[in-house]
Formats: structure tokens, sequence, C-alpha cells
């Protein structure tokens, strides 16, 4: 009998070999580890080198597919240490494929997108980014069906701008006159994700879906967000008194090593630790 997706999901799920490869991840994870990620029910579906498209400039990062979640993290040694953990709920995320570039390292791409995080990743090859789409989209398909059988209403999602790359943006993107430098830095708008300078940026605004505290955002959106008096968000005064004014992100400010993704370190498990779903 051919078993359907999720019916291999629930098996894998409950293998001992399963179980042994989550609990690896975490080690390597170390005190960088933010929840448990061995859970009941929970699978690796996949895991592999993706180029993520990063604020100042693409990056390699390690992903790890389940069932519920997307995790990633930076390299520090291949299979045996990662840190910057990263977890996105696969129940809010959306993806899209993107154009190649004409830079032959960003080709093979697409949109993750989630109410909190919005980027662009690249894989190796085109097979490769078909894998990757089709198991993420089984997954979110899968948690998607369920909540239909448990008559959840299926809610629409504030999806995260994608923010603009800092090398795309010599001057500020609102007012167009302020020229970037080593003293006038660049910002990024948590609503449009426009490349800003400090003027232009001056407001917070309280966007829930992102963030439990008040993030940057331009003039412009500010004064779209508190028109709009949308009772999930919440007004905040033009001051930089009470807020932390830098960017998070999860950019490392050192230089890292950079591991040259290859198709070889792509897998999607399936109940035999050898094939692939």
């Amino acid at each position: 009998m051919t078993l359907t997706f999720e019916e291999r999901l629930m098996r894998l799920a409950e293998t001992d070999l399963n179980i042994e490869r989550i609990k690896t991840i975490e080690k390597a994870f170390g005190n960088d580890n933010k929840n448990p990620l061995a859970v009941p029910g929970r699978a690796l579906v996949g895991e592999g080198v993706l180029i993520k498209e990063c604020r100042k400039k693409p990056k390699p990062r390690y992903f790890f597919l389940f069932n519920d979640i997307l995790v990633y993290g930076t390299i520090v040694i291949q299979k045996k240490k990662y840190i910057s953990q990263h977890i996105i709920p696969l129940n809010d995320v959306q993806i899209k494929s993107v154009n190649d570039t004409d830079n032959p390292k960003l080709r093979n791409g697409w949109l993750i997108m989630s109410p909190k995080k919005t980027f662009c990743v690249f894989a190796t090859t085109s097979k490769e980014k078909l894998e990757w789409m089709n198991h993420i989209s089984n997954c979110i398909e899968k948690l998607s069906n369920n909540k239909r059988k448990g008559f959840d209403q299926i809610k629409n999602i504030d999806i995260a701008p994608k923010w603009i790359p800092d090398k795309e943006a010599d001057c500020c993107m609102r007012c167009n006159e302020v020229k970037f430098t080593m003293v006038n830095r660049r910002h990024h708008c948590r609503n449009c994700g426009y490349v800003i300078c400090g003027d232009c940026s001056k407001n917070r605004f309280l966007l829930q879906s992102q963030s439990d505290e008040p993030l940057r955002v331009c003039y412009i959106c500010y004064d779209t967000l508190t028109n709009n008096g949308s009772s999930n968000q919440r007004r905040i005064t033009k001051t930089e008194n009470n807020f932390n004014s830098t960017d998070s992100s999860d950019e490392s400010e050192g230089e890292e090593q950079y591991h040259i993704p290859n198709p070889n370190d792509t897998k999607f498990y399936s109940i035999s630790s050898n094939t692939r779903i």
C-alpha cells in the first residue's frame, strides 16, 4: 500500500533514528538552542545548506525542515556546531519562487515569507530548489489540512516585508537626499523594508506580528499606520529615548567560515535512513 506524505511523516516521527537526529541538532546548537526541538510527533524532513540573502551580503545558513517548523542557523563547524538559531512555525509560512539574478551564485531562489521575517534563499541547483519547495509546501499543506479537520479558522497572515539589501541603496529611499556613509548609517523600516536614514526613521510603531516591542518605521509608514488606527497595532510617539535604535537581524558581525554549498549536503528523509521521500 502506498503511504501518503502525512502517513510517512507520522511513521518517521516514531523512529529511533529520527529522535536521534533531532537530539543531535539540539546538541549542535548548544546553549543557542532556543526551544526543545525533540517533541512528540515532530519529524526531521530534510536539512542542508542554503544561501540566505542577508542585510549586508548573501551568506550560507544551515536549514532544518521539520514537519511543523523551519529552523536555521549560522555554520560554525559543519554538522557539529551552529549558532544564531531561528525557528519559524510553518503554519505561518508562505513560499514563492523568484527569478534568477545575473549573479550565478544567486540563482535557484525562493522567498520564505512569515509574519516575523521575510527573506530569500538560494539553492545550488534547480533540482535542489524544487525538492526544498515541494517538501516545504507539503508540510504547510499537511498543517492546513489538520486545521480544517479540527474546524480551526484559517486566519489571514500578515507577512513581514523583505528587507532591501544595503548594497542596493546608496542614499535614503525616502528623502533621496542623505547619502550613506560611516557616519550616516543605513536603517530598515520594519513595515516596508526600505533602506532609510536616521532622520526618516525616528518613529516607532508596535507591529505585533513581528515583535512585542515597538519597531523602527519610516515616516510614510508611520503616518499610514497611525491613520489606519488598527486595533492590532499601537501608536508610538516620535521619541528615541525609550527604544533601542539598533537593527536586529541574524547578521554575524565578524568574518565567518564560508561553506560552499554542495547539493550532496541536502538530504530529505523517509522511513528508511538511506532513501528520500
